[in-house]
């Protein structure tokens, strides 16, 4: 009897706790927990059609941040403020997924990514490199990867203070 209330309780607190992670915007992984823990090698060209090659190991911590047209809004929030801390002490890179772009409006879209954003976006436009990092659709994916190419850290959504300093802390950890 009090076996069944013990186990019944515990399903409930499970029940409560899943539904408040899932309501939850940001999602955390860990390298440890998370089975997809070693970074992707991939090569992309940028909307000025110069090719970018990402193989691990590397000499520096890298931050790729992966954006879809609605995720895209999000991304700056990231960006920005990682910069200011870091600049060239880490490789930040933003990647646009563009999977959903017709092969004939790619021209258009590489224009219009080469007047509105003036730094280097690397183009996925086959969206085999976002899904092979588990890429959520329609949010900012941020990626923290050590220097010999695990992924410690990934992140969606908007960035906020207490989610900037979490990854300030984490890179801070590995420089």
């Amino acid at each position: 009897m009090i076996h069944q209330q013990v186990l019944r309780m515990g399903f409930a607190l499970l029940i409560v706790a899943s539904s408040l992670f899932l309501t939850d915007q940001k999602f955390y992984v860990n390298a440890k927990d998370s089975v997809a823990s070693k970074a992707t090698d991939f090569e992309l060209k940028d909307q000025y059609d110069n090719s970018a090659s990402y193989r691990f190991p590397k000499q520096k911590v890298t931050v790729l941040t992966f954006g879809d047209r609605k995720g895209s809004e999000q991304i700056e929030g990231w960006a920005r403020p990682l910069w200011d801390r870091y600049q060239t002490k880490i490789d930040q890179q933003g990647v646009a997924v563009l999977n959903s772009v017709p092969f004939f409006a790619r021209g258009i879209v590489r224009g219009v990514f080469k007047s509105k954003v003036k730094y280097p976006v690397l183009l996925d436009w086959t969206g085999k490199v976002s899904k092979a990092y588990g890429y959520t659709g329609g949010k900012a994916n941020l990626f923290v990867i050590d220097r010999n190419g695990h992924i410690v850290m990934k992140i969606t959504g908007a960035a906020t203070p207490r989610e900037l300093q979490n990854v300030f802390a984490q890179i801070d950890r590995m420089l």
